[in-house]
């Protein structure tokens, strides 16, 4: 069945995009930067010609790495509506009300994967993220947002530590596969002739899909570990905030929404200049 008039959103993210293994890939200051965001930028097209090859009448791009200016913008598909800039209230899904499902492109395993490229949760601050006593990365995250609007997951491509995670919170979704992950820093790679196809075909397959909800219950119990006791002292200074221990941090939100509101700003208070300690 094809479904036409579907809106979609595209989160992207950059680490587990196709090539990706290095932070001076893409770091803006790093020497790799402005190659990244050239083959970024080509996956992304990829994406948003599939889906409008089968039935997409809307796309929007939430441009979600780092400061959210990854894309070249004279390069960027002409179909696209970009969301770009930062800080925005829904930060990686901002737009996702405005859509009727989201692909989750580019994202990359929770913090502590084995395998998994430039593993982390939001920010490398962070050790652990519990959420209902579940720990979650940012694929649930993101998914756990559009999930309470109600909107399905349709793709997610990453690494294969990231959809692995991905597969354990989501059904009837298209997975992308981008590069297997040996360690953290190294990876076995495609072509980018092969990625980009590869792209192209899972977003034309995935608006065939129903997607997949991922839904949080609520009120919601959350729960951030923090690389250091020095990070979590900062982030208890927020109020609403109890301190569990030396490196943990909790509160008790009334909905997912609330939750990765405080999330983010405890993640930001915590990953401040602490004079190279």
């Amino acid at each position: 069945m094809v479904l036409i008039g579907m809106k979609v959103l595209i989160s992207s993210d950059a680490e587990g995009a196709g090539w990706v293994t290095h932070g001076s890939q893409v770091l803006p200051d790093g020497r790799d930067y402005n190659h990244f965001r050239e083959v970024y930028t080509l996956q992304i097209n990829a994406l948003a010609q599939g889906a409008l090859e089968n039935g997409a009448s809307e796309i929007y791009l939430a441009d979600s790495h780092d400061s959210g200016r990854n894309i070249i913008y004279e390069r960027m598909h002409p179909s696209l509506r970009l969301i770009t800039g930062t800080p925005r209230p829904l930060s990686m899904v901002q737009g996702v009300d405005l859509t009727d499902s989201i692909f989750l492109f580019g994202y990359h395993s929770m913090a502590g994967s084995r395998y998994g490229v430039l593993n982390h949760t939001y920010s490398t601050s962070v050790h652990r993220l519990r959420i209902n006593g579940r720990e979650i990365g940012e694929i649930g995250l993101s998914a756990a947002i559009a999930g309470k609007f109600g909107k399905p997951v349709k793709l997610v491509a990453g690494d294969s530590a990231a959809i692995e995670e991905a597969r354990e919170i989501l059904d009837e979704c298209e997975f992308v596969v981008l590069k297997e992950g040996i360690m953290r820093y190294s990876s076995i790679a495609l072509s980018l002739e092969k990625t980009i196809a590869l792209l192209r075909e899972g977003a034309g397959r995935a608006m065939h899909k129903k997607g997949g909800l991922f839904r949080i219950s609520e009120p919601v119990r959350m729960e951030i570990e923090f690389n250091s006791t020095g990070m979590a002292d900062y982030a208890s200074l927020i109020p609403v905030f109890e301190r569990l221990d030396g490196y943990t941090v909790s509160i008790k939100a009334d909905d997912i929404v609330d939750a990765y509101r405080y999330f983010r700003a405890a993640v930001a208070l915590a990953s401040g200049d602490h004079g190279g300690y």
